[in-house]
C-alpha cells in the first residue's frame, strides 16, 4: 500500500509542476505575442552629451535617422515589425556615434541610448571647409548647428589621411593631436589655448593662440612639449600677472630654458621685478637690442 501512496503522491506532483511549467509557459507565449504586437508608445533619446552639454548630434536627427531605416515613423509601429539590430547598426555608422543602444522597456517604449564621439579638436582646411578630430584620431564631420566649442587648427595643408597617427611618415597633423591631446587633459591648459596655426614658411612652426592676452605663442615643434608647457605655466601663473598682459606681442618656447618675448610696444619702459620664487621664475626681464625679453626659470 505503501508503495501505491508513493507513485500516487510522485504522479501528483508531477501534475502539478507540470501544470506550472504549462501556466508560466502560456503566460510568457501571450505576454510576448502581446508585446511584439503592441505598438511603440513613445521614443525615448538620451544623447550623453558632451563636456558642457555640447552636441554634434541632435535628438531630430536621431529619430530622423531610425525613421528612414525603418522605412516609417517608429511610434505607432508595431514593435515586432522593428528590427533593433538594424537599426542601432544604421545609428553606430554616424561618425559622430561612438555607440548606441537601443532596447524597448516595459512601458512599450523604445529607448535610445546616444554616446557621442568626443572632438579634442577643430581643423580649418583651406578651401573653408573642416572637421573634428575626436580623442582617438578618428574624423568627425561637421555639421551646421551643431558646433562643439574645442580649440581651431589653421594653416595645416594636404588631405586628411584616416591613418595619421601609426604612419611612421612626419606629420604636422599627428604632432597637433598629440599636443591638443596634452592640452584638453590639463585643467589649466585647456582653459587657456584656443587655437592653434601651422606657420606658413619653410619651418613651419606651431604657434598657439591663447584665450587671454594679445600675445602669440610659438611652440616650435613637438620636441620637449612637457617642458615647454611647464615654462608657459609658469610664465602665465607668475609672470603676466606682473609684467602686464598686453605687454608682448609674441612668445617663443623653442630655445633652450627661456621663454622669448617680443614687446608689443618697444618703448615701454623696463619694469623692476621683485625677486620670484625658485621653481618660478629666476629672472624675470632682460631686454636686448632688439627689444625682445627672456624670462628664465
Amino acid at each position: 500500500m505503501s508503495g501505491k501512496k508513493l507513485n500516487i503522491k510522485r504522479v501528483r506532483d508531477a501534475i502539478i509542476w507540470f501544470s506550472l511549467v504549462a501556466g508560466i509557459v502560456t503566460l510568457l507565449f501571450f505576454s510576448i505575442n502581446r508585446k511584439s504586437n503592441a505598438e511603440v508608445k513613445t521614443l525615448e533619446i538620451n544623447i550623453e552629451g558632451i563636456e558642457g552639454g555640447e552636441k554634434l548630434i541632435s535628438e531630430k536627427e536621431v529619430k530622423q535617422i531610425l525613421m528612414t531605416e525603418a522605412g516609417k515613423p517608429i511610434t505607432k509601429s508595431n514593435i515586432k515589425t522593428l528590427n533593433l539590430r538594424k537599426l542601432e547598426a544604421k545609428l553606430n555608422k554616424d561618425k559622430r556615434i561612438e555607440r548606441a543602444d537601443l532596447y524597448f522597456d516595459s512601458k512599450d517604449r523604445l529607448n535610445v541610448r546616444v554616446i557621442q564621439k568626443k572632438p579634442v579638436m577643430r581643423v580649418i582646411e583651406e578651401a573653408g571647409a573642416g572637421y573634428y578630430l575626436d580623442e582617438n584620431g578618428k574624423q568627425v564631420p561637421v555639421i551646421q548647428g551643431n558646433a562643439v566649442r574645442v580649440p581651431v587648427v589653421t594653416g595645416l595643408k594636404g588631405e586628411f589621411d584616416p591613418k595619421f597617427l601609426t604612419s611612421e611618415k612626419p606629420s604636422k597633423l599627428k604632432d597637433i593631436f598629440t599636443i591638443m591631446t596634452y592640452v584638453k587633459n590639463d585643467v589649466f591648459l585647456s582653459s587657456l589655448i584656443e587655437q592653434v596655426h601651422v606657420e606658413n614658411d619653410s619651418i613651419g612652426d606651431i604657434v598657439l593662440i591663447p584665450k587671454i592676452g594679445r600675445e602669440k605663442v610659438i611652440f616650435g615643434g613637438i620636441q620637449d612639449m612637457e617642458y615647454k608647457f611647464e615654462k608657459l605655466k609658469i610664465f602665465y601663473r607668475d609672470g603676466l600677472p606682473r609684467l602686464g598682459w598686453n605687454r608682448y606681442k609674441s612668445l617663443n618656447l623653442k630655445y633652450g630654458n627661456q621663454v622669448g618675448g617680443v614687446l608689443s610696444n618697444p618703448n615701454v619702459p623696463k619694469i623692476k621685478m621683485p625677486e620670484v620664487k625658485r621653481d618660478t621664475l629666476a629672472e624675470v626681464v632682460n631686454t636686448d637690442i632688439n627689444k625682445q625679453e627672456s624670462i628664465h626659470h
